[in-house]
């Protein structure tokens, strides 16, 4: 027993250690979701912290769908989106943004009703903007539109986006528009 002592004594096996940061892929802690307009409190923060794990839990993975402003040109992608095409295109996003700031999700005209089933549908202008690092190759830092959010609430009372439709401002680079773009990676 002695000799095991002495053999672990020098290699810090009992030491404390610095607790990890819960927070530490960024952005503002993710508030528990028992209200939709939380949802989307959240979805500002994983967006200004480029947190795929908080983005991704504003989503409903079961249930979710997008629909695209009718504008978008990459009509072959989006027939099969889902929950894991969010994932993978914000994880896209997320890398092309790596030591950049300044990322934003600014709303306006936000108005909320209540829809059959018991949901919310929130629906905003949004003004989006991702510093990235394909900018200069053409690929626009803000991205403008009107977007539409279903949220329902799950058996546990925490709410999700259930649907989301985007609608694109005149010519503007949409939601739509990056999330076609940075898909492909």
């Amino acid at each position: 027993m002695l000799l095991l002592l002495i053999a672990f004594g020098g290699c810090d096996l009992f030491a404390t250690r610095e607790p990890e940061d819960p927070d530490a892929d960024g952005g503002p802690p993710f508030l528990q979701p028992d209200r939709a307009e939380i949802v989307v409190s959240n979805l500002r923060g994983a967006i200004q912290g480029m947190n795929t794990a908080n983005y991704m839990r504003c989503l409903d993975e079961e249930n979710f769908i997008f629909e695209p402003a009718p504008r978008d040109t990459d009509a072959d992608i989006w027939p099969g989106w889902n929950y894991d095409s969010e994932r993978v295109y914000f994880d896209n996003l997320r890398a092309a943004t790596l030591n950049l700031t300044g990322h934003q999700l600014q709303l306006s005209d936000e108005s909320t009703q209540e829809i059959p089933g018991g949901g919310n549908r929130i629906t905003a202008k949004y003004t989006l903007t991702v510093n990235h690092n394909r900018s200069t190759q053409g690929v626009p830092t803000v991205a403008r539109g009107t977007m539409i959010l279903d949220l329902f609430a799950g058996e546990n009372g925490l709410w999700s986006v259930h649907a989301w439709t985007d609608r694109a401002e005149g010519e503007s680079f949409s939601w739509s528009d990056l999330k076609s773009t940075f898909v492909r990676d």
